[in-house]
């Protein structure tokens, strides 16, 4: 039931009775035209019947007859068809359906005996009415519960049925594809993330070992008066290599807090995906109707996003004069990204607040980070590690 919403249960409901109703009234006007021709048919057949006009038996006999014969020979209408057909004269006599029984003859009305002035009479009332002109009527209705009804209702059922198990499957089928694109990116990022300790416990190890030598080339230098110069050269070797090490180790350091970051912000993607997503895309289309001054980071719509109720309306303002006029906005300071070539410009909110932001391109601000004091170390890590953005969220 996973996959299974309430919307396709309320359209399995509704749907393939929308259908079989809809169907059902195609049907009944089919058949009610197709009925209404073959009527045409029948009256016409009558109409050319010259024992009619012989009087050999009555219009309203015929007509019965014809009637009955070919109703009894319809395959629909023992599926469920059923038509009222009603026959009147121009003067609104009945003449179908008779209100008697009618008795069958033959075919072959030339040996019936008839008295030869009734036989006039009965042509000429035939004449008469036939010359005037016969009325019918005919509205067809399909049964319920019938052969017909109840095919059309199984059928669409199981169309809808089919329908949903594709739809459920390929939804499935998606959610795995999904589902194994995740594992492959944590585990390349947990990979990453051993390579990267690894080699800070590497580093360490070489501190420990360089500051060693160092103790014990000092301890050699208060002891030795000679080879001062020597061991005075190679102590201040071992402290640039010291030096370089450490630089080497905090960058690691920030690599390392970069990776567990990413993997705790895709786990955490992959705990609550819908609810983040949805958010994240509610604050970007917010933001890009507001503010069209400025454009925002994946990253700054993230630390947005991470801030309090109370953080995000500071937040909010200090955007919001980023919006009409940047210059207003005091500057703290300058920070620039690996290599010195991109100036970033940070501003503060609500004391503890941070706000990274830079020119971006055709006159644009680009917010790169929000954060707070507590997270300015990942942030700043984040923008000397990164090259200048100007894609915006």
């Amino acid at each position: 039931m996973k996959h299974f919403s309430i919307k396709m249960l309320l359209i399995g409901v509704f749907l393939p009775l929308l259908c079989y109703i809809t169907t059902i009234q195609a049907l009944e006007t089919y058949f009610q035209r197709q009925e209404a021709a073959r009527l045409d048919q029948i009256l016409v057949q009558i109409r050319n019947n010259e024992a009619l006009y012989e009087g050999r038996y009555t219009v309203k006999e015929e007509l019965n007859r014809k009637i009955e014969e070919y109703l009894s020979q319809g395959l629909e209408f023992r599926l469920g068809v059923s038509p009222h057909i009603l026959v009147k004269t121009t003067d609104d006599r009945m003449l179908y359906p008779s209100q008697f029984q009618v008795d069958e003859k033959p075919d072959d009305f030339s040996g019936v005996p008839v008295e030869d002035l009734s036989s006039a009479q009965v042509g000429a009332e035939n004449y008469k009415i036939l010359n005037q002109g016969l009325v019918p009527s005919v509205h067809v209705d399909i049964e319920q519960n019938s052969w017909l009804s109840n095919s059309i209702l199984v059928f669409y059922i199981f169309l809808y049925l089919l329908m949903s198990y594709r739809v459920v499957g390929r939804h499935i089928r998606k959610t795995r594809l999904q589902e194994k694109g995740q594992d492959r990116v944590i585990e390349r990022l947990c990979v990453q993330l051993d390579k990267a300790e690894n080699g800070l416990r590497e580093i360490k190890v070489r501190e420990v070992d360089y500051l060693e030598r160092i103790s014990r080339l000092k301890k050699e230098r208060e002891n030795l008066s000679e080879d001062i110069d020597e061991l005075l050269d190679e102590m201040e070797d071992l402290e640039t290599g010291l030096k370089t090490h450490r630089k080497l180790k905090e960058d690691m350091k920030s690599e390392v807090l970069e990776l567990r970051e990413d993997l705790d912000r895709l786990r955490g993607k992959i705990a609550t995906p819908a609810k983040k997503k949805k958010e994240s895309n509610s604050v970007q289309k917010r933001f890009k109707i507001l503010y069209k001054k400025l454009c925002f980071t994946d990253r700054a719509i993230e630390g947005f996003l991470s801030l309090s109720g109370e953080f995000r309306l500071k937040a909010e303002e200090v955007i919001h004069r980023l919006n009409e006029d940047a210059s207003r906005v005091s500057v703290k300071r300058k920070v620039f990204s690996r290599g010195g070539k991109a100036q970033i410009l940070e501003t503060e909110f609500s004391y503890s607040g941070r706000i990274y932001f830079q020119r971006g391109p055709q006159a644009k601000t680009v917010i790169v980070v929000i954060g707070t004091k507590n997270t300015q170390e990942h942030d700043l890590a984040y923008i000397e590690r990164t090259p200048a953005r100007n894609a915006c969220a």
